[in-house]
């Protein structure tokens, strides 16, 4: 991660969020089972509550990790009253909001449960039972702010969790007086997996969820990846360099339309100015081309060149450049942009062909 210029808060932040959501689910599954006085065989039902504590002591802490490495990671600006205040970020406003709920609510049960003694029974019990809605809440925020749902096996792993809570919550079911409260709790068990499947269906599964989920158009390149490619080897005559600049976006020039400009500088002895923009309609993780330029500056006697962008795919930029001579010269730039910053490498060879 550190080599491919990737933070490996990003991996940090998605595999601690991972964890929570696993751990929170193991706390709700063994705090039903508690509820209703199940214990394993030898195991007094003090231990099984220990052990629910401690669980949720230990979600905790994952969450925690979970918040701090996302304010830390540079890949968005996302400050720390959002991880508190729900729907205050720029970034995926609604589902990063219903994890700052989430947040909340684990924070409420925690704090109470540290002064449960000095607090009445019914008080604590009714804090208590936000712990139950916090599970749902951290589902959808993973499920429609990550960056790897559609990953076969974080789905996999996600359905488990789903199974694992309606099996323990159907089981408790089976066992409650009919009522009310039975019917109620019995109709959000199956609205909960029902709705999961159909937002799923419509949302995150879907193309183009990104942008409509609320990522800022800016954040282009690599397509969740993040990663920088290594320039391929070219034929006699190939120059490469890498490159850092920072990024622009404004919108236009047509409806629906942004510019992406990105602004830097080559490295080595001879230095270049690299300037590249890109007109196109954003898709949530890039922007669909409609025209682009590249001008690379003069360095010495190296006169400039420009061109139009012939070709972009994910973290691949393709240009023909020409400058005052006949011959055109072919730019392959490897783009990776975060946030408000941009680097990369850049390769070029005689010739117009790509």
């Amino acid at each position: 991660a550190v080599a491919n210029s990737v933070s490996p808060l990003w991996y940090a932040t998605r595999s601690m969020g991972v964890m929570a959501l696993i751990l929170l689910t193991a706390t709700v599954v063994l705090g039903v089972a508690t509820v209703a006085g199940v214990s394993g065989p030898g195991i007094p039902r003090v231990v099984t509550g220990a052990l629910h504590r401690n669980l949720s002591l230990l979600a905790m802490v994952f969450v925690a990790a979970h918040v701090l490495t996302t304010v830390l990671d540079r890949y968005t600006s996302i400050g720390l009253t959002a991880a508190f205040v729900p729907f205050s970020s720029s970034y995926r406003a609604f589902w990063l909001g219903l994890g700052a709920v989430a947040l909340d609510l684990l924070l409420a049960v925690t704090v109470t449960s540290l002064f449960r003694d000095r607090m009445s029974y019914r008080a604590w019990r009714a804090v208590h039972w936000l712990s139950y809605a916090s599970w749902p809440v951290a589902l959808w925020h993973g499920l429609g702010t990550g960056t790897d749902t559609r990953v076969p096996w974080l789905l996999a792993l996600d359905a488990l969790c789903v199974a694992s809570v309606l099996g323990v919550a159907g089981w408790r079911l089976t066992r409650a007086h009919p009522g009310a409260a039975r019917l109620a709790l019995t109709g959000m068990a199956v609205l909960l997996p029902v709705a999961t499947i159909a937002f799923l269906a419509v949302g995150p599964l879907r193309p183009g969820w990104a942008q409509r989920a609320g990522t800022p158009a800016a954040l282009i390149g690599a397509r969740q990846s993040m990663g920088r490619a290594t320039a391929p080897a070219g034929s006699p005559g190939t120059a490469t360099a890498t490159f850092t600049g920072k990024v622009r976006q404004t919108a236009g020039p047509a409806a629906g339309q942004v510019t992406v400009e990105v602004t830097g500088r080559t490295s080595g002895p001879a230095a270049r100015v690299l300037t590249v923009v890109l007109h196109g309609r954003p898709d949530g993780s890039g922007v669909v081309l409609s025209s682009g330029t590249v001008l690379l500056g003069a360095s010495g006697r190296d006169p400039a060149r420009q061109g139009p962008v012939t070709r972009l795919d994910g973290s691949q930029l393709i240009a023909t450049l020409h400058g005052p001579a006949t011959q055109s010269e072919s730019a392959r730039l490897y783009l990776v942009i975060s946030g408000t910053r941009a680097s990369g490498d850049l390769s070029t060879s005689p010739g117009g062909g790509s």
